[in-house]
C-alpha cells in the first residue's frame, strides 16, 4: 500500500428508519358460545398484537436513536481523519483524537447491549453491536498504524471498517423494511 493512500475511505453510515405492523386474524364460528369465547380470544390477541407492535415500535425507535448517535460519532471522527489526511492533524494529534473517540463508541456498544429486543429481532441488535465493534477495532488498528507505521495494521483497519459496513447493511435493511 502506498504511503499516501488514506487508511480507509470515508463512509458515512445512514439509515432510514421505519415501523411495521403484525396482522392477527381470528375466524369466528356461528355458535354463540364460540363467538363469545372467540371474542375474548380476539380481544386478547388484539392486546397482544398491540403489545407486540408497541414493543417493535419501541425497538425501532431505540435502534433509530442508536443509529443516529453512531452516524454522528462516525461523522465527527471521519472529519478528524480528513484533517489528518490533509496534514492539519499530525499522527500524535490523531492518536489522541482516536483515544478520545474509542470510549464513546464503547459506550454506544453498552447502550445497544441494554436494548430490549422483540421476538426474533436479536440478530438486528447483534448486527448493530458487531458493526460498532468492528468500527472500534478499525480505529484501534488505525491508531496502531499511526504509532508503528506498520502497513499491516492499516490493512486490518480497512478490513475491519469494511466489515462494520457489512454488519450495518443487516440493520439498515431491517429498518428500510419496517418504515
Amino acid at each position: 500500500m502506498k504511503k499516501y493512500d488514506l487508511p480507509f475511505g470515508i463512509i458515512m453510515m445512514s439509515s432510514l428508519v421505519v415501523s411495521s405492523c403484525f396482522v392477527i386474524s381470528v375466524e369466528l364460528m356461528g355458535d354463540a358460545n364460540q363467538i363469545s369465547a372467540e371474542s375474548t380470544i380476539s380481544a386478547l390477541q388484539n392486546q397482544e398484537q398491540t403489545a407486540n407492535n408497541t414493543t417493535l415500535k419501541v425497538f425501532i425507535d431505540s435502534l433509530r436513536g442508536l443509529v443516529s448517535k453512531s452516524t454522528e460519532l462516525t461523522g465527527k471522527y471521519q472529519l478528524e481523519l480528513g484533517k489528518w489526511a490533509t496534514k492539519e492533524n499530525d499522527n500524535l494529534t490523531m492518536i489522541s483524537i482516536t483515544d478520545n473517540y474509542l470510549p464513546q463508541f464503547e459506550a454506544l456498544k453498552i447502550e445497544a447491549s441494554d436494548l430490549a429486543v422483540p421476538f426474533e429481532q436479536e440478530n438486528i441488535k447483534d448486527s448493530f453491536i458487531k458493526s460498532i465493534s468492528s468500527e472500534v477495532s478499525s480505529y484501534e488498528h488505525f491508531k496502531n498504524y499511526l504509532i508503528t507505521g506498520n502497513t499491516t495494521e492499516n490493512e486490518i483497519s480497512n478490513n475491519e471498517f469494511s466489515l462494520a459496513f457489512q454488519y450495518e447493511q443487516v440493520y439498515a435493511t431491517f429498518l428500510l423494511k419496517n418504515r
